[in-house]
């Protein structure tokens, strides 16, 4: 049996993580940037309760105590999305209760400056298996197109529970690792350009394909594929339509052509962060591969070389991509918006350089 399994789109990887949930005997080790105390994450925090392990803990960054459904409390008076964040703190507040220990990552605390300075992470650890991936808790996010990757094996899974353990104590620092013949990156926004160096060195070394599927793609990921391009390598991404940022999407509009970047638009929103090189090299973890990847956000990406894992991506998401995506059409272009887009991500990228992590992590009711 393959140490690898790939599970696409919400309800697979939460029919899979439930049945690991409820047979773990060590450890449960949970972390994600959004866990909202809707349905989605309500159903993931029921599971983590009745789980029998010794040791069960999460992490959630501190985004989840801004922002519900992609909007800041702050500024909004919808009954309905602070009723949800009431909901949310009730849910930690039972798992607490449940003897389950809950933290918050990279809080902001009274400097809305550090708000871009986000733990991305997405990470299980069950016992001797590992989940990586780009899926968050809640309902929106499980509504979208997206996947983890379940790596049934101890020593990747001990690596992944040591990267847990330095942020659950505030204390996280850059590694990259070959482990099992994986190569594994954990990148705690210091540092951020050199844990990314082996994702850059992938994403530039591809000779006959390159496939890409991200949301929110840009420098300097965007510049590794081009090199691919130049070096005769068939370079396809793919992005959506509907994206919830359609400033990436404009910008990708503007570059990816002349970067012999093939820019496919996808009709669904699809949160998936991975790439396939040559048909035989997988890229794939919490990383947007974008420029706040790349500067500030903590994430974790695999390279993996196995020919099950790939097939099965192949099969199951790009195929369908190749199939449901579309060229560009001349309405979703904008000489504005494509300029817009450029000056605007190179500014938000030299801000964002700027900025310096303050505290790393806090317990859950604490301010």
């Amino acid at each position: 049996m393959s140490r690898f399994e790939l599970l696409v789109g919400a309800e697979a990887f939460l029919a899979r993580a439930k049945r690991d949930l409820a047979t773990a005997r060590r450890r449960v080790l949970v972390q994600a940037m959004t866990f909202e105390g809707d349905a989605a994450g309500q159903s993931v925090a029921a599971a983590i309760m009745v789980s029998p392990a010794l040791d069960r803990r999460v992490l959630v960054d501190d985004y989840t105590r801004h922002v519900i459904n992609d909007r800041f409390l702050a500024l909004s008076r919808d009954p309905a999305l602070h009723a949800e964040a009431a909901a949310t703190s009730a849910m930690f507040a039972r798992l607490v209760a449940e003897g389950i220990a809950v933290r918050v990552t990279n809080p902001v605390g009274r400097n809305p400056l550090r708000y871009p300075l986000r733990n991305h992470k997405k990470l299980l650890v069950i016992d001797d298996s590992a989940y990586l991936g780009g899926i968050n808790f809640s309902d929106h996010n499980f509504a979208w197109h997206d996947l983890m990757v379940r790596i049934a094996d101890p020593a990747v899974a001990e690596w992944c529970a040591a990267g847990f353990e330095a942020d659950w104590t505030g204390s996280p620092q850059p590694r990259t690792a070959a482990v099992s013949g994986t190569e594994l990156v954990d990148a705690t926004g210091q540092g951020n350009p050199a844990a990314f160096a082996p994702v850059i060195a992938a994403l530039s070394s591809a000779r006959r394909s390159l496939e890409v599927v991200s949301a929110y793609p840009t420098f300097p990921f965007v510049d590794a594929m081009a090199v691919s391009a130049r070096n005769g390598a068939a370079v396809t991404l793919y992005t959506p339509r509907p994206n919830n940022k359609p400033i990436v999407r404009d910008y990708l509009l503007a570059v990816a052509g002349r970067s012999g970047i093939e820019l496919r638009l996808t009709p669904m929103m699809t949160h998936a962060k991975a790439a396939l090189i040559d048909g035989e090299v997988l890229v794939l973890g919490s990383s947007n591969f974008d420029f706040v990847s790349n500067r500030t956000n903590s994430e974790y990406v695999a390279i993996i070389r196995d020919a099950g894992l790939v097939a099965a991506f192949e099969a199951e998401v790009l195929v369908p991509l190749r199939e449901g995506a579309s060229a560009p059409e001349h309405s979703d272009h904008s000489r504005w918006g494509a300029l817009r887009a450029k000056a605007g991500l190179r500014l938000a990228d030299g801000a964002v350089g700027l900025l310096r992590h303050g505290a790393r992590v806090r317990d859950w009711g604490l301010r």
